[in-house]
């Protein structure tokens, strides 16, 4: 079994970020919400989206209803996305 450390990448604040996270890309509204409640409730502190997917707002509805149940804290989160190539 992997130790913490050997999971997370350190920041520059030093604070470990996790290397594996939950991938959002083609989640959609009722698969989306249990998704990540099922990522967050099993330990996932990492979330991955772009805005390319179009479910971002969504993801931070979800993140909220959470955050307000006490299931996490948005300081134990990281939300990772993309930035696309814009012209």
């Amino acid at each position: 079994m992997m130790s913490a450390a050997e999971t997370a990448l350190p920041m520059l604040s030093g604070k470990p970020m996790p290397i594996v996270g939950i991938g959002t890309w083609q989640l959609k509204s009722g698969d989306l919400r249990e998704a990540l409640n099922v990522a967050i409730e099993t330990g996932y502190k990492h979330i991955d989206t772009a805005r390319g997917y179009y479910n971002e707002g969504e993801i931070g509805e979800a993140l909220e209803e959470m955050i307000k149940a006490g299931k996490v804290t948005r300081e134990e989160l990281f939300i990772t996305t993309k930035v696309s190539n814009c012209r």
